[in-house]
């Protein structure tokens, strides 16, 4: 049991507590530091020379506090103050507070007593972030948090590297010191440099499951996080970050370089380029810095690991070759949801491009591709854009190919056609609300401005180019308070083809066929239905399979092949 008297004259405990303006925030920061059930502590504020009250504040704590310490930054920068304050600690032990945040109660006596029982060098322990309308734990995606661990090597649990903050952990500080840890002044991202050096350092850590901080995430721009997305700040954090890869590069650990490329591509590095990207609006002259910087980085990283998302990776590497515009639509594609449909179409037409050029398609990426590209294609007023429309199928044409397209029938519009394809689409404004399957056929229910003398739903199925769409065995109108008309469509089970892709589509004047976007709840999986639902975006793909009868025979044959095979090669091997 830690002790709670008076303070020793050497405390056990060393506080920490960088501050530059944080007068609204510093006090409860101090008070929550203050009570914590570990006394034997000091708390040395090194003021970054503030221009509010931070000072003021401060000292009124400290005249009524002897645990308390106020320090005049002698230089700029929030490593410096930091670097000073641990030059005039005394304690055993050492952490970090910021001076806007809240430390919990019994977070101390949970992080010392964990070293002091284990004789590690570092404890890591569990933190929240906040907001005035939001709590969440950024913990949650980090398996080494997942339990409690004590005496074990950093390389046991390497998504520790995930956690680069100073502030929820605590060190044995004369193991600081002999170290030579030291936190730069630099615009962004101070700690993450020493802390990477301080893992891959130390003997042993220890995990403990207490919520030992509480990180204020502020509004408006006067916090760091706030400025993440300025040239300087990711300039900052770029060159840090590459500081951190070579780290990990001469450690030789091939799992903690997987973890490394992992918060590279899925984490820090993506949220910090996706951050920046998202004020992007022209070429600017530090462009090129940017994009160099990164990709230095990126030589460091090894390949991404599987499971990263396909934008994230072009996100990285389109911005890496300098291809901004480009690299915009990967990092955020549901901002340019809302634009005209020109600029939309366009802007996914150069992102294909960019790619093409740099030879960064991947197998797989058309499968991240078909949801946001099905969605560009079969968006409303597409008829004012129709050269910008055809530009992007053009150039998913050259990219995939052209059974990327196979879900609008628009693409497969003659030369010259396409125009008048998407004017009729937009004129007919046709929309699937229900889809029901059974053994008693397919059932699509919808609504479209125009009724049944000018438009007639069908089903495309656009996997052979030159198929004729597929009529409905019944059709019904009916027209709606709305003004619109409701239209129901029956298709019996045998009138559709096997393992084709249909997909709901109408039949307007001069047989052009043009689709239909889907905003149905669609059937829930089911063994019997002769159906399988797809949905791709605003658009539904319904493929008629086999009865279920026959696909569990098949099931059953090929188990009993494969027991068959299985003892063959048994025998064979005994022989």
């Amino acid at each position: 049991m830690l002790s709670t008297a008076a303070p020793a004259r050497t405390p056990l405990l060393s506080v920490v507590m960088p501050t530059h303006n944080v007068g609204p925030w510093v006090r409860e920061t101090l008070r929550s530091v203050l009570s914590q059930d570990l006394t034997e502590l000091e708390v040395i504020v090194v003021d970054d020379h503030s221009t509010d009250a931070t000072r003021e504040v401060v000292r009124a704590i400290a005249a009524d506090d002897a645990r308390v310490r106020l320090i005049e930054a002698s230089s700029r920068g929030g490593g410096s103050a930091r670097n000073e304050g641990v030059a005039a600690a005394r304690g055993e032990f050492l952490v970090f507070s910021d001076g806007d945040d809240i430390v919990p109660d019994g977070a101390y006596t949970a992080l010392v007593g964990s070293l002091r029982e284990s004789g590690s060098d570092i404890a890591f322990g569990d933190y929240l972030k906040f907001r005035p309308v939001d709590t969440w734990r950024p913990t949650d995606s980090m398996a080494a948090f997942g339990r409690p661990r004590r005496g074990i090597a950093f390389a046991d649990e390497p998504t520790l590297l995930y956690s680069r903050p100073c502030w929820n952990k605590a060190f044995r500080r004369d193991w600081w010191v002999d170290n030579d840890l030291a936190f730069p002044d630099v615009p962004r991202s101070n700690d993450i440099v020493p802390m990477v050096r301080a893992y891959l350092a130390a003997r042993s850590v220890d995990i403990v499951p207490d919520v030992v901080y509480l990180y204020r995430e502020r509004p408006g721009g006067s916090s760091m996080t706030a400025r993440a997305d300025s040239s300087t700040s990711i300039l900052s954090y770029l060159e840090q970050e590459r500081r951190c890869g070579e780290l990990v590069a001469a450690a030789g650990d091939e799992q903690l370089s997987r973890v490394y490329a992992g918060l590279v591509y899925d984490r820090d590095g993506f949220v910090h380029i996706a951050k920046y990207l998202s004020r992007w609006e022209a070429p600017a002259a530090h462009d090129a810095d940017v994009a160099e910087a990164l990709r230095r980085l990126l030589a460091l990283t090894p390949r991404p690991p599987r499971y990263v998302h396909s934008f994230k990776r072009l996100t990285l590497q389109l911005a890496a070759n300098r291809e901004f515009e480009a690299a915009r639509v990967f990092a955020e594609p549901e901002a340019i949801d809302g634009e005209h449909p020109r600029i939309r179409l366009r802007a996914w037409a150069t992102a294909l491009e960019r790619i093409s050029a740099h030879d960064l398609w991947r197998s797989g990426d058309h499968e991240a591709l078909v949801l946001p590209l099905a969605s560009a294609l079969t968006a409303p007023r597409a008829a004012e854009a129709a050269a910008e429309w055809q530009e992007l199928a053009d150039a998913i044409r050259r990219l995939f190919g052209d059974r990327e397209l196979m879900l609008v029938p628009e693409a497969s519009a003659p030369a010259g056609a396409v125009e008048r394809a998407l004017g009729s689409r937009d004129a007919v404004a046709a929309t699937v609300r229900e889809v029901d399957g059974g053994v008693g056929g397919l059932t699509l229910v919808g609504t479209s401005r125009l009724g049944a003398d000018d438009a007639h739903p069908v089903l495309y199925d656009g996997e052979f180019e030159g198929n004729p769409p597929i009529e409905p065995a019944r059709v019904s109108w009916r027209r709606r308070a709305e003004g619109d008309w409701e239209w129901t469509a029956g298709f019996p089970v045998r009138s559709l083809p096997l393992h084709r892709p249909l997909t709901p589509a109408m039949r307007v004047p001069a047989g052009v066929v043009v689709s239909v976007r889907s905003e149905a709840a669609l059937p829930e999986y089911d063994k019997m239905d002769p159906f399988l639902y797809d949905p791709f975006g605003p658009v539904v793909m319904i493929r008629r399979r086999r009865h279920w009868i026959l696909r569990a025979g098949r099931r059953a044959l090929v188990t009993v092949v494969g027991k068959a095979r299985s003892l063959l090669g048994s025998a064979r091997r005994g022989a």
